[in-house]
């Protein structure tokens, strides 16, 4: 099953102090050359790697990428489009072109999304239905409590 990754999930499979690593790691391992990752999740992922785990974190992602250990995507000028379009769409929320990006390609391309941020991805929907998240809140809150 091909599934396109938000940030988080991503960013907790690399760094072992997240609550959620473990469901992470097992999840990024599992899915492996089925996880589509965009140009603009691999931006924030790095970011956050370089800031909250270290350098070396963010180039081993990097590097797995560039082996071919999951795909890379990048947006057409329809799927930026319709980014843009839900970022205005839900405004109050503040969703930022990183969950709107993946928003859009998950409903241009069917896909369902590999994302930890459930208020987001909950309180928004594609054209038509809901997102098809690859993990539920509760399965999020069993691997994430103490």
């Amino acid at each position: 099953m091909r599934v396109v990754a938000d940030t988080g999930p991503l960013v907790a499979a690399a760094n072992k102090n997240d609550d959620a690593h473990e469901l992470a790691a097992t999840l990024v391992n599992e899915l492996g050359p089925n996880i589509i990752v965009l140009e603009s999740v691999i931006a924030e992922v790095d970011y956050l790697l370089r800031a909250r785990v270290s350098r070396t974190a963010a180039r081993s992602f990097l590097e797995s990428l560039a082996a071919g250990e999951h795909g890379i995507a990048f947006l057409s000028p329809g799927v930026f489009r319709r980014a843009v379009q839900i970022d205005a769409d839900y405004a109050d929320f503040d969703l930022g072109f990183t969950d709107a990006s993946v928003m859009a390609y998950a409903e241009r391309h069917g896909l369902p999304i590999l994302t930890f941020d459930f208020p987001h991805f909950r309180a928004t929907a594609p054209a038509h239905g809901f997102w098809r998240l690859v993990v539920d809140e509760a399965r999020y809150q069993e691997a994430t409590r103490p």
